[in-house]
């Protein structure tokens, strides 16, 4: 079940509830501390105090519905993706005899190591452009680098298959780059990292075969 569980949300409203009381404290004693010995003092530090403890609650009941919100997004992103990655890996499989022998431990290591990626996906949430790349990789550049080669006569395979090794290759290591630092929670190698933006953002259908004229 996606979400805090209800032991995590009944700390968190126990926390609220503890801060906001703190705020109401210290604003009702400043207050009338004050504005002593005024007699509106009491009312004023009342008024006052109940206001700051309002807008602690709020503002600590925002940031909880904005951490939740940001939790169900990635998780359903994760979601995406795998059911991504798991239509590649039924495509390897099934396709197998249609591919070079030396790109299929390849391509089915790519998947192990972009499962990983994604099973840690929260580490590259601070890298919005390395999302974007590994996302791309999973739902654009690899399918359709796939697609393009699995398309062709089986009797112009064997022609283009030197060229769809090197770009399995390619971007196998971009990949293998990018899990070994993600996993190694490593977020300044990722920034300084462009392999796999760039391989990701690469049009498939400009770069693969271009010398083909496919």
């Amino acid at each position: 079940m996606i979400g805090h569980p209800a032991g995590g949300d009944h700390r968190r409203r126990r926390l609220q509830v503890t801060a906001s009381a703190a705020s109401f404290v210290v604003l009702f004693a400043a207050l009338l501390i004050i504005m002593l010995p005024n007699p509106w003092a009491l009312l004023a530090g009342l008024v006052f105090g109940g206001a700051g403890a309002a807008a602690t609650y709020g503002t600590m009941s925002g940031m909880a519905q904005s951490s939740q919100r940001r939790t169900q997004a990635l998780t359903d992103d994760q979601k995406r993706l795998r059911q991504e990655l798991a239509s590649l890996t039924e495509t390897i499989r099934t396709r197998s005899d249609k591919l070079p022998p030396s790109t299929q431990g390849q391509l089915r290591m790519m998947v192990v190591g972009l499962e990983e990626i994604v099973e840690r996906w929260s580490t590259l949430e601070r890298l919005a452009e390395q999302q974007d790349a590994v996302r791309m990789t999973i739902t654009r550049h690899l399918p359709r680098t796939l697609e393009l080669f699995l398309e062709l006569p089986d009797s112009a395979k064997p022609t283009h298959a030197r060229e769809f090794k090197e770009q399995v290759g390619l971007l196998a290591e971009a990949v293998a780059k990018t899990r070994d630092t993600v996993v190694a929670k490593n977020l300044q190698a990722l920034r300084t990292n462009r392999w796999l933006l760039e391989e990701s953002l690469t049009d498939p259908d400009e770069k693969l075969f271009r010398d083909h004229g496919l």
